[in-house]
């Protein structure tokens, strides 16, 4: 049986080489001209548990990341997070992470076929069979969509099919450069400052020195789109207060699109499943979807293999009905979490900058629970640190912490709602689950 991977998305090429020793015939094709010509060429945060989780070793050159500055909307307040080394998160380059997977793949029988552009699916009786490359038909038993947030496989899918697509506010559109670091400016006092809703606006920047002592890692991402005049704007307001950076770009210097939502509702088809970027698996509002994207690869080929042990027909391998255990394995392992997330970091973009700048300069928060923002974990509160908070809090803040608290109610509401996904398909209890979670998400 043959399996087509769309796309060398990290999660596609682990999930490649998983299914190859599952002993399929497994073709990736990359519209890159190839390896080494790979989009993004920069590193972004992986926790190095899932390269534990996978048998995956740590690219040379890996760096662990330092504590994080928060810094509100318009300057006024800058908040300090204590990183635990313990549980770090690492810098990981994409390239050589890329070599990595791909070598892995290769050893295990994967082909992969460079410069080649997948351009839409092939769908026959409720059936997705193959796709169409470069003007050419490629027919397979399984098609893993590994083509990102614009992927054209996802987009062309029959809406019968019930696969989603993303609103505008639902993505980051980013721009990323590494600039050659000013020599004659005095050395920052914060290495890694993150500048929360910069300059009033609907998402993030970030300024980083913190490996490279002859870069400045800049960021400028807003939810849904970013003119080159904002951008301009952005970049001018950073360089005031980090002379640092250099006019010259070395690496990077790209926009890209990154899904900052929770994770799709329905990521499986007859003969299709998404992995990654595809499935919109990138942690909400940070977009950084390595990890996940990774593991989401082990754990399709791992629901195939326990269908195989269990003797399903090759007929009904690929079924929607089988491979839907993948979506359930995805939402409890981390897209629960990732629906959490969501909320509550779409929630904090919507707070008034005063109520930010309060929250950030106050002790309300904790290390702990800025930490948790920080990383894209889910935030709880219990009687003794909720009784401490309201002793902090004035009397003029009590309903800021009412309004903080109704958002940690429905984040974790979203994550016990996500964590219900059916075990078992049936299309009408599936689809109901599904309409609910997009209904919550309209509120």
């Amino acid at each position: 049986m043959k399996i087509v991977i769309a796309g060398a998305g990290m999660g596609g090429m682990v999930a490649a080489e998983k299914l190859a020793k599952l002993s399929f015939e497994v073709v990736v094709f990359e519209q890159s001209p190839s390896l080494d010509e790979m989009r993004y060429d920069w590193h972004d945060d992986v926790n190095p548990s899932v390269f534990r989780r996978l048998g995956i070793e740590m690219p040379v050159g890996s760096f662990k990341k330092k504590s994080w500055t928060f810094i509100s909307p318009h300057g006024a307040v800058v908040r300090e997070f204590r990183q635990d080394e313990a549980t770090a998160d690492y810098s990981v380059e994409r390239r050589p992470l890329n070599r990595i997977l791909y070598d892995r793949a290769v050893a295990a029988g994967v082909k992969f076929v460079f410069g080649a552009k997948v351009q839409k699916p092939v769908v026959e009786k409720g059936s997705v069979v193959g796709v169409i490359v470069d003007g050419r038909e490629e027919r397979a038993d399984l098609v893993v969509d590994s083509l990102g947030a614009d992927s054209p496989v996802r987009k062309d899918m029959p809406q019968e099919f019930g696969i989603s697509q993303y609103k505008e506010n639902e993505i980051f559109v980013a721009y990323r450069a590494f600039y050659e670091k000013n020599a004659d400016a005095p050395a920052p006092k914060y290495t890694n400052k993150v500048y929360l809703k910069h300059m009033g606006e609907q998402g993030i920047s970030w300024v980083i020195q913190d490996n490279d002592p002859a870069l400045v890692n800049v960021l400028v991402g807003r939810l849904g789109s970013l003119s080159s005049y904002d951008l301009e704007r952005a970049l001018e307001d950073l360089r005031k207060t980090n002379p640092t950076i250099g006019e010259k770009v070395v690496r990077g210097g790209e926009m890209c699109v990154i899904p900052v939502r929770y994770p799709s509702t329905r990521m499986v088809a007859n003969g299709y499943a998404a992995v990654g970027d595809s499935a919109f698996m990138t942690i909400p509002m940070l977009g950084s979807g390595i990890a996940s994207g990774m593991l989401a690869g082990q754990l399709l080929a791992e629901t195939v293999g326990e269908n195989l042990s269990r003797g399903v027909k090759k007929e009904d391998l690929f079924k929607v009905s089988r491979l839907w255990r993948y979506q359930v394995k995805v939402y409890r392992e981390f897209g629960a979490v990732h629906c959490a997330v969501d909320v509550l970091k779409r929630g904090v973009l919507n707070f008034p900058d005063a109520m930010l700048d309060w929250l950030l300069g106050s002790e309300v928060l904790t290390n702990e629970e800025v930490g948790c923002l920080a990383a894209g974990k889910i935030l709880r509160v219990g009687l003794k640190e909720a009784i401490r908070k309201i002793n902090v809090a004035d009397y003029g803040h009590f309903r800021t912490l009412i309004k903080v608290n109704n958002l940690l109610q429905k984040s974790l509401f979203a994550y016990r709602f996500a964590r219900n996904i059916p075990r078992n398909y049936d299309s009408s209890i599936c689809h109901t689950w599904e309409v609910n979670m997009r209904r919550y998400y309209k509120r």
